[in-house]
C-alpha cells in the first residue's frame, strides 16, 4: 500500500511539473504575441501555432484542477483568457464600408501551385468552373507555363502577365480585364502589382508571395513591410492576394492588419480556416493565403478550394468598390 501511494506521488508530480512546464511555454509565447515580438525565425513558426497552444491550457487547467494544483490552475486560466482576446476577431469580424449600390464584382483567386506539382492540368480544370475574373498563380514554373498554356482555361483570359521561375519564386497574373500597366513588376521579387481595368473601374490588384521566415527570416519582415508602403500609396481599391507565408497569430501580419487593411477571410469567410500543409498526414494547421482589402474595396464573399498536387489549398474572393 506505502508502495502504492508513493507511486501516485510521483505521478501526481510528474503531471505537475509537466503541466507547468507546458503554461510557461504559453505564457512566454502570449508575452511575445502581447509586445508584438517577432523574434526570429524558431518564434515565428511557434506563433503560428498559439491557437493550439493556447487549447492545450484546457487539460492543463483541468489536471491542475484535479491535483488541488489551484495556483497552476490559476495561471494557466489568465493566459487561456489572453489568448482568447487576443482571438476576438474570429468573434467579433472586422468592419467594412458598405459596398457601392449595382456594383458588378470581381471573382479573383489565389492559387499556390506548388512549384513541383505534376497536376497542373488537374488545377485548371477545376478553374474553369469557377467563373473567375483574376487568377493570381503562385510558385509558377515554366513547366507549369507551358501546361496552362494549352490549356482551355488560357481562352478565358486574354489579358497576362507571366514570371516564371524553377522554384518557389515565380507568379502570373491571368486577367478577363486589361491590364491598365503590364511592364509594373513586383511589390516584392515575389510579387505582381498591377491595375486591373475591371468592370467597376480600375482595381490594384498585388500577387504577393514572401519569401519563408523559416529561410529569410530577416527579408520576411521586410517584404511585409514592404507590401504595406506599396499598397498604401495613393491608388484606387487595392487587393493584396496570395500567400503571404503569415497567419494572424504572427505579429508581422497583424501590424500589416493595423496599417489600415481588412483580412478577407476574417470578415467574410471561413475565420478559422487553415490552407497549409495539404500534402501531409493531417489536416492543415493554419492560414498563410490571404485576400487583404484597402482604398476602400470590399469582399463580399471568400470560398476555399483544394489544389490538385498543391501543399495549400487555394481561394476564391469576391470584392467590390465602397459606396
Amino acid at each position: 500500500m506505502a508502495r502504492t501511494e508513493q507511486d501516485r506521488g510521483v505521478a501526481s508530480t510528474f503531471l505537475a511539473l509537466s503541466a507547468w512546464f507546458f503554461t510557461a511555454v504559453a505564457g512566454l509565447l502570449m508575452l511575445t504575441q502581447a509586445f508584438s515580438w517577432n523574434g526570429n525565425n524558431r518564434l515565428a513558426s511557434l506563433q503560428a501555432l498559439t491557437p493550439y497552444v493556447i487549447a492545450g491550457l484546457i487539460p492543463v487547467c483541468i489536471i491542475a484542477l484535479w491535483l488541488g494544483r489551484e495556483r497552476l490552475a490559476a495561471t494557466g486560466s489568465v493566459i487561456g483568457l489572453s489568448g482568447l482576446l487576443l482571438a476576438l476577431p474570429f468573434a467579433f469580424p472586422p468592419s467594412q464600408p458598405a459596398p457601392a449600390e449595382d456594383a458588378v464584382g470581381v471573382r479573383a483567386a489565389a492559387v499556390n501551385l506548388l512549384f513541383s506539382n505534376p497536376s497542373v492540368d488537374q488545377v485548371a480544370n477545376d478553374l474553369l468552373d469557377r467563373d473567375l475574373d483574376v487568377v493570381v498563380f503562385i510558385e509558377y514554373t515554366p513547366d507549369h507555363e507551358q501546361v496552362l498554356k494549352n490549356h482551355s482555361l488560357v481562352e478565358r483570359f486574354p489579358y497576362r502577365l507571366d514570371y516564371n521561375d524553377p522554384k518557389a519564386r515565380g507568379m502570373a497574373l491571368w486577367s478577363r480585364y486589361p491590364i491598365v500597366n503590364p511592364h509594373r513588376r513586383g511589390a516584392t521579387s515575389f510579387g505582381v502589382n498591377v491595375n486591373i481595368e475591371g468592370p467597376d473601374g480600375e482595381l490594384r490588384v498585388m500577387g504577393v508571395h514572401p519569401p519563408t521566415p523559416v529561410w529569410n527570416f530577416d527579408e520576411w519582415l521586410d517584404a511585409l513591410d514592404l507590401i504595406g508602403d506599396r499598397a498604401l500609396n495613393n491608388g484606387p481599391p487595392t487587393l493584396i492576394i496570395g500567400d503571404l507565408n503569415a497567419s494572424y497569430w504572427n505579429p508581422s501580419f497583424r501590424e500589416l492588419l493595423d496599417r489600415g487593411f481588412v483580412d478577407a477571410h476574417l470578415a467574410v469567410g471561413n475565420r478559422l480556416g487553415r490552407s497549409w500543409p495539404t500534402d501531409e498526414f493531417g489536416p492543415p494547421f493554419t492560414q498563410i493565403d490571404h485576400a487583404l482589402l484597402g482604398h476602400g474595396l470590399v469582399a463580399t464573399a471568400i470560398e476555399d478550394f483544394d489544389v490538385a498536387g498543391s501543399d495549400h489549398r487555394g481561394f476564391v474572393v469576391s470584392v467590390v468598390p465602397a459606396r
